[in-house]
C-alpha cells in the first residue's frame, strides 16, 4: 500500500521550500523537509529513502507524522528524560540564599563575609532542612548568573615568633642551591 501525501498549502509548500534549502537549520529537520519536498513531487517512499539513502520505515515515519501534525509534526517530539531531583521551590529557595548575605559568624569563629561560598551555602541549606549537593548548588547557580567566592587557604602558624621569622624569610634574597641569586621573574 502506497502511502500518498496530502496537497500541500502555499504556506507549508514555502516553508519546506525553504527548510530544504536553510544552511543554518539543524540537519535533522532540513532532512525531514526534504522527504516531505520529495513526496510532494509524487516519489514513492522506497525512491525517496533510496536517495536519501535512509530507511523506508524512517520515511514513512516523517510522512505519518507530517500528515498527523503539518509542518510541527517535523519538529522533534519532546522526550521524558529524567524527572527533575529537586522540586522549583527547593531550587527557588537555593538562589534565593545564595543572592541574599551570609549570616554573620558566632563570635570567634572566623571574621564576617559579604559572599557565600558553596560550602557555606550548603551547610547552610542543610541547617534549613534542604539537604542539596554541592555540585548541584554550583549547576543551579551557573544556570543563573550567580557567582560565589572561591574558598581561599592560608598557613597560620600556632608559633608566638612567627610573625618576626616571617619577616626575616620575606627580606632574604632567593638563593641557588649553589649560593647563587636566583634571577627574579616577573
Amino acid at each position: 500500500m502506497a502511502l500518498q501525501l496530502r496537497p500541500l498549502s502555499e504556506d507549508e509548500r514555502t516553508k519546506i521550500d525553504r527548510l530544504t534549502h536553510a544552511q543554518t537549520a539543524p540537519v535533522r529537520l532540513a532532512r525531514r523537509a526534504q522527504i516531505i519536498a520529495l513526496a510532494a513531487l509524487g516519489l514513492t517512499a522506497p525512491h525517496i529513502a533510496q536517495q536519501l539513502q535512509i530507511s523506508e520505515k524512517a520515511v514513512r515515519h516523517w510522512l505519518k507524522r507530517f500528515a498527523a501534525a503539518s509542518l510541527s509534526g517535523l519538529e522533534d517530539a519532546s522526550r521524558s528524560g529524567r524527572p527533575p531531583t529537586y522540586r522549583p521551590e527547593e531550587t527557588n529557595r537555593v538562589i534565593a540564599k545564595a543572592r541574599s548575605l551570609p549570616p554573620k559568624p558566632e563570635q570567634g569563629e572566623t571574621p564576617p563575609t559579604c559572599h557565600w561560598t558553596l560550602d557555606r551555602l550548603q551547610a547552610e541549606l542543610a541547617k534549613e532542612g534542604l539537604p542539596i549537593k554541592r555540585s548541584q548548588i554550583r549547576r543551579l547557580l551557573k544556570a543563573e548568573h550567580i557567582k560565589w567566592q572561591k574558598p581561599r587557604t592560608w598557613l597560620e602558624s600556632d608559633d608566638p615568633d612567627f610573625a618576626e621569622k616571617r619577616v626575616h624569610i620575606e627580606c632574604q634574597p632567593a638563593v641557588d642551591i649553589d649560593g647563587w641569586l636566583k634571577a627574579e621573574t616577573s
